[in-house]
This record gives structure tokens, C-alpha cells and sequence, in this order.
């Protein structure tokens, strides 16, 4: 099975790319939905950011309230990290159970859905390739203010403190552009997954073929050694 990495910056439409992945019926391993699983009451990583955040980081209701803490950790890149260290390790158990699951249901390749997936692992060195979903920077942010209701000074804001773009489609295998309509962008996503498709057979048909030169050198050795 091959593993895809799919990222972008915010705003840019990662989520309605692996939506449509989905649709063609390829397994997603959602990181921002696990992140939120292992923050659930009661679960380690969530203990371990009350105890250092302090209980201002709780709603009545018991659960994270997640807009508040995005304020401490986007002013202050030093408790950014120390929330990164308390999440990152179980998100990324959870990710490699999910994986080996889906590795054992025989799927062809998986998308490893990872908003910071160049910032803050090298878990792209280990992947088959790269997606990234991009879109012009003005269309970035009229989405950016429309879906957050956030004024343009702190829209912009929340794009700078994230990795350029541009950075990282210097580093990715593939591009999807999403800045025009849907179609469009469909249209790229499918001769993406058929190329990865093809990927997978070129893949496997290795597998299999040092498979066999394995065995022909075994079966050759053998011959020599009992003549």
C-alpha cells in the first residue's frame, strides 16, 4: 500500500481535496480529526494541557475550548511547542494504527491527511509522495475572512505565522490548484489517483519480480552447494 501525503495552507481546500478522494474511494487518515479525538475528556493529552494551560482552556461543558487555546499558542511560539509536544505523539500512534488497519484491507494507496505535514515531522520522508493544494493568495484570504468571520489584518496574520506556500510546493510531488471552480479541481484529483493507481501496480509488480530474482538466487546457491 502507498502512502499520500495531502497538505496545503489554511484556507486553500485541503479538506474539500480529501473529500473528493473519498469519494472515489480512497481511505483518508484525517490528522485534524484525530487531534481532536486524543483531546477528548479524559484522554491523556488532554490532562496534560489542563495541567500546563491552566483551566482558563475549558468550556462549561467540560470539553477544550479549542478557540481559546488557538489564542495562547498562535502569540507564543514557546507554548505552540510545548501543545505539539503533549498532541503529536499519540495523534501520530493513532495515525500508524489507522495505517496498519487499512494496510490489511489491501488498499492500494491511503491519503494521510496532515495539515503540518512539512512543519513538524519528517513523516514526509517516508511517504511515496506529496500533494499539496494551493490557490492564489487573495483568494486564500477572501476565504480565510469569510470563514472565520476574521477581520484582513488577522486573517493575514494566521497565513504568516504558517509555512509559505510557495515553500511547500517547492517540496511536494504533486500540485492541485484550487483556486478556480470545483470541476477543476476534480478533474486534477482524478488523473492524480489514476496516476497513483498506476503507481501501485508499477509497485507491486517489483515486489513481485524481486520476489522471484530472491528465490532464483536462493534456488542457485542451493544447486552450487550440493554439487
Amino acid at each position: 500500500m502507498l502512502l499520500v501525503g495531502l497538505t496545503g495552507s489554511i484556507a486553500t481546500g485541503k479538506s474539500t481535496v480529501s473529500s473528493m478522494f473519498k469519494e472515489l474511494g480512497v481511505p483518508v487518515v484525517d490528522a485534524d480529526q484525530i487531534a481532536k479525538d486524543v483531546v477528548e475528556p479524559g484522554m491523556p493529552a488532554f490532562k496534560k494541557i489542563l495541567a500546563h494551560f491552566g483551566p482558563e482552556t475549558l468550556q462549561e461543558d467540560g470539553q477544550l475550548n479549542r478557540e481559546r487555546l488557538g489564542q495562547i499558542i498562535f502569540s507564543d511560539k514557546k507554548q505552540r511547542k510545548v501543545l505539539n509536544s503533549l498532541t503529536h505523539p499519540a495523534i501520530h500512534r493513532h495515525m500508524v494504527w489507522q495505517v496498519i488497519k487499512l494496510f490489511c484491507q489491501g488498499h492500494k494507496y491511503t491519503i494521510l491527511d496532515i495539515p503540518l505535514l512539512f512543519e513538524t515531522s519528517n513523516l514526509h520522508k517516508y511517504l511515496h509522495s506529496t500533494v499539496v493544494v494551493s490557490c492564489e493568495e487573495e483568494t486564500q484570504l477572501e476565504r480565510l475572512m469569510a470563514r472565520n468571520h476574521y477581520e484582513e489584518d488577522e486573517a493575514r496574520n494566521r497565513i504568516q505565522v504558517q509555512m509559505p506556500l510557495s515553500k511547500k510546493i517547492e517540496l511536494a510531488d504533486y500540485i492541485i490548484e484550487n483556486s478556480g471552480d470545483l470541476q477543476f479541481t476534480k478533474e486534477q484529483v482524478l488523473v492524480l489517483h489514476q496516476r497513483l493507481c498506476t503507481s501501485y501496480k508499477r509497485f507491486m509488480f517489483m515486489v513481485v519480480l524481486g520476489i522471484l530474482v530472491l528465490l532464483y538466487a536462493v534456488f542457485f546457491i542451493r544447486n552450487m552447494l550440493t554439487i
